[in-house]
């Protein structure tokens, strides 16, 4: 589960990062349900003490960044 996490917040963060300015809402929306999905996964997988558990202290920083990063660029009309 923490494999599936970074790979998530991997790309919630590559996708709030790549786009300056107006988001199209689909984009937006892929990028919160990936990033809400990376926090969830991660959460889940450090409650359990799973192995890899650094990788999902790094996945659920990355999505939490990634979010914080889209919310920042997004322009609310």
């Amino acid at each position: 589960m923490g494999i599936v996490s970074a790979i998530f917040a991997g790309l919630a963060f590559l996708g709030s990062v790549g786009v300056e300015g107006a988001h199209n809402k689909d984009a937006i929306l892929g990028v919160v349900i990936l990033g809400v999905g990376s926090l969830i996964l991660g959460a889940i997988s450090l409650q359990q003490h799973k192995p890899l558990k650094t990788l999902s202290i790094v996945a659920v920083t990355f999505a939490a960044l990634g979010l914080l990063v889209l919310l920042g660029n997004t322009q609310f009309n």
